[in-house]
């Protein structure tokens, strides 16, 4: 069954995470981990990690802002009476990770041995570092971003026999949201 094309009405936020999701799955093609069964944009400020043993990677929009070019990453509020900027440029703030099966003890109770511990550990490394460079060399590249800023990378669980990492990025875009009114 064919999914079907969605638009939403948000050309600021949507269009980067989608991009970013995009890129993100060509990183992990191959990945020590395997490539992720699941790569999707997320909705929520939490993360359901419901695939992690087939393996999941995800992009969440986790805020959307105006911003002044000098201020970024810093947001800003804007006034909307007659003659206010209308905020050309917005930040968002998206999560990108992935999460995998973490070791658990076996069927007599043993505990991970600790190359199954490290090799988690370098699965998670790998899909991080791919992550990473995928914000820090391709998103720049995007016609609608005018720059990029990458905040803390951070550990997910373990929860529920899941493990994982996730980045915070912000990126400037040169959206102007009231385009058709500043035409008019």
């Amino acid at each position: 069954m064919t999914e079907p094309v969605i638009e939403p009405q948000d050309d600021v936020a949507w269009p980067v995470a989608v991009k970013l999701r995009e890129l993100i799955g060509g990183a992990l093609d191959g990945a020590l981990g395997g490539t992720p069964a699941v790569v999707a944009v997320v909705p929520g400020r939490d993360v359901a990690i419901d695939s992690c043993c087939e393996g999941q990677a995800w992009v969440r929009i986790v805020r959307t802002y105006p911003v002044l070019p000098e201020e970024f990453p810093g947001g800003r509020g804007t006034p909307l009476d007659e003659g206010a900027d209308p905020g050309a440029f917005w930040a968002v703030e998206l999560g990108a990770g992935t999460a995998r099966c973490a070791p658990s003890p076996d069927d007599a109770g043993n505990p991970p041995t600790g190359a199954q511990l490290e090799r988690s550990a370098a699965e998670l490394a790998d899909d991080a570092g791919r992550i990473r460079r995928t914000v820090l060399c391709e998103l720049k590249d995007l016609g609608q971003v005018e720059s990029v800023w990458i905040g803390e990378q951070s550990s997910v669980g373990p929860s529920g026999g899941c493990v994982g990492q996730e980045v915070l990025v912000a990126v400037m875009t040169n959206v102007c949201v009231c385009e058709e009114e500043a035409d008019a």
